[in-house]
């Protein structure tokens, strides 16, 4: 129930201003949304406990640029019981994918299809929780009080949040730490990871990052022990946007040949599967004579450096290679990371591993001051591809835990 009629303040007879009105209606309207979903979410716990199941499910998606991977978690089982890959391309907008996949979900599991009670979906772009425009889905928009008619349509109950997709790995994260991370999760690429959980008041506030170049550049931070509103503080940002500070002759060269000095190259423009292409296209014309080929996939580049048969190709995934470690060093010194540099990322788990332990961990430290700081942290390969999902889930845990059962 919204309100009707303009606040006045206890002192004045006077409308409070428009922005004034328009925040405190908004607080309302959460109270009274929040009040509901609380009330519809015990009614399933209340029923799942009569009837002798303490299990409760979520509905996960990690949405990229173009797949977005869609799945149910279990709460009992620990783990997905239906996934499915969907492309973004065979969909008008995300409610048209949302639809098709829980259509999918209660076809598959019949009488299994159990009732949702939450779902997070993890998106690249700047989310109040609430809403977003994916950046790198040009025209969708995503809306909570949507995506929660959809699940009502198709009886399910509860609610959902949106969290930035490097939030979402950030859950995951912290879900594989939380139980010490195991080895086939990770490959080591500079310095020494600690697997095991921390001991009892023991790295209290220790930071991390996690950096990945995808579709776009995604940055977050991860602060141990540290909770905002009982969830943890996960730092997502849009960092992968600031301006490239070349580093290099190579860097300068790319940056003074093809234009880019008559405006600005973020470090997403290189350091993406578009950034890659750009930069091999940029070998081809100026050092090798060859017409662009602009058709050419990220992984076809990477292919054509490991065959060792096009300079081009190897010279890319070099400054490709150099670029990312300038970018963590920097990371890491904003951020103050003292625990660990996570790697993610596709682009970056097909690089060939010498390559990462040699010219990365080269690049990684040098930095104009207190490089001795950055060497300390180590870097690690991230190599679980199911952490933003199982992020997604994670999260889902926490809103049934904090903001319905109010613990």
């Amino acid at each position: 129930m919204g309100i009707k009629r303009p606040i006045r303040s206890r002192t004045s007879k006077k409308p409070l201003k428009p922005k004034l009105f328009r925040w405190l209606t908004w607080q309302h309207n959460q109270r009274e949304a929040l009040s509901h979903n609380r009330a519809a979410v015990h009614k399933i716990l209340i029923e799942t406990r009569y009837s002798g199941e303490v299990n409760m499910r979520y509905l996960c998606c990690d949405l990229g640029g173009t797949t977005a991977d869609w799945g149910i978690y279990d709460s009992d089982e620990l783990d997905f019981v239906f996934r499915s890959e969907l492309g973004t391309s065979d969909y008008e907008d995300f409610y048209e994918m949302m639809d098709h996949f829980l259509l999918a979900y209660k076809q598959r599991m019949g009488s299994d299809a159990q009732t949702l009670v939450n779902a997070t979906f993890g998106v690249a772009g700047p989310t109040d929780h609430k809403r977003v425009n994916p950046t790198n889905i040009e025209g969708w928009e995503i809306k909570i009080e949507t995506a929660n008619a959809i699940l009502e349509d198709h009886g399910h109950q509860g609610y959902s949040s949106i969290i930035n997709d490097f939030e979402a790995l950030g859950y995951g994260l912290l879900k594989l730490l939380d139980g010490g991370i195991e080895k086939n999760d990770f490959e080591p690429i500079h310095g020494r990871l600690r697997t095991g959980p921390a001991r009892v008041g023991e790295d209290v506030g220790s930071r991390s990052i996690v950096c990945g170049p995808g579709t776009g550049l995604g940055i977050t931070c991860l602060v141990d022990d540290l909770k905002k509103d009982g969830f943890p503080f996960i730092f997502s940002s849009e960092g992968g946007h600031q301006s490239l500070a070349p580093e290099t002759i190579q860097q300068y060269r790319l940056l003074g040949e093809s234009g880019a000095f008559s405006g600005k190259r973020s470090y997403e423009s290189v350091l993406s599967h578009v950034g890659l292409r750009s930069i091999y296209n940029f070998f081809r014309k100026a050092d090798h004579n060859s017409e662009p080929n602009w058709s050419i996939s990220s992984d076809e580049i990477v292919q054509l450096a490991r065959s060792g048969n096009d300079q081009a190709a190897i010279d890319a995934m070099e400054m490709f290679c150099e670029t990312l470690a300038n970018f963590c060093g920097n990371a890491a010194l904003t951020f103050n990371c003292d625990k660990a540099v996570f790697l993610w990322g596709g682009a970056v788990r097909k690089m060939p591993s010498d390559l990462l332990k040699t010219r990365f961990k080269r690049h990684y430290a040098d930095r104009s001051s207190h490089s001795e700081r950055v060497a300390k942290t180590p870097v690690v390969l991230l190599t679980n591809k199911d952490l933003p999902l199982l992020g997604c889930a994670h999260r889902s845990d926490y809103e049934m835990k904090y903001l319905v059962l109010g613990n």
